[in-house]
């Protein structure tokens, strides 16, 4: 093997769910999540995967706060190395993922994300595919810039320099309609060489994940989360 798979304690790794899921992406077969869930597991690392304020919290305070509670447990585990997670995000997941980390940076290692939200202001004043609705009611019935980008957009928390220093992998689509691919390439600018890009040609489906290469996300959490 690889990796030395029998090193205890390691590091564990939360997953943050996409939109319209319940978390439940550690156990669903479908684009082969699941199968790669298990092998990080296999690897000696504690896995989690909870609900974070329901199907469509974009990242809000309620999100974030049920994240700190997942972590907790992930820390209390047998076999998880105190200190710093790594987080692996989906879609609405990405977009968690990175707010939580801007508030809690000592305590991530590195984030992994595929088709990740890294505009919001963008996606609810251009109400990509329809989206502009959820965000509003997921930030108290009408997200503004003014009001939560500072804390909740990570375009521009990565501006603010909250994001500066966290290694992430980004998986973006570069048909995806929700995500622009532009977002991916302007992030990438900003935090500079902590950002590695790998391009899909898929857009904003389920079927985008097949085309994730798993062995570069196994090589990359072994790397920063050490």
């Amino acid at each position: 093997p690889k990796y030395a798979s029998t090193q205890s304690p390691r590091p564990a790794v939360l997953y943050c769910h996409a939109a319209g899921s319940y978390g439940i992406e550690l156990i669903d077969p479908y684009a082969g999540q699941g199968v790669f869930m298990q092998r990080i597991a296999a690897l000696g690392h504690n896995c989690y995967s909870a609900a974070h304020a329901g199907p469509q919290a974009w990242g809000n305070a309620a999100c974030l706060s049920e994240m700190t509670a997942s972590y907790n447990t992930l820390q209390a585990l047998p076999g998880t190395k105190p200190g710093k997670v790594a987080l692996i995000g989906a879609s609405m997941g990405g977009l968690s993922a990175m707010n939580w980390a801007a508030a809690n940076p000592t305590k991530v290692a590195c984030i992994v994300m595929t088709i990740p939200v890294i505009n919001v202001t963008d996606i609810k004043g251009n109400d990509r595919l329809g989206y502009g609705a959820y965000i509003n009611s997921a930030y108290g019935g009408s997200w503004t810039e003014g009001q939560y980008g500072a804390n909740h957009n990570p375009q521009t928390m990565a501006s603010a320099g909250k994001l500066n220093g966290i290694p992430m992998l980004i998986f973006y689509g570069l048909s995806d309609q929700l995500c622009m691919p532009a977002e991916a390439l302007t992030l990438k600018a900003k935090l500079g060489a902590n950002v590695t890009l790998v391009p899909l040609q898929g857009g904003h489906i389920v079927e985008t994940y097949d085309e994730v290469n798993h062995d570069m996300i196994v090589d990359f959490i072994e790397t920063h989360a050490a």
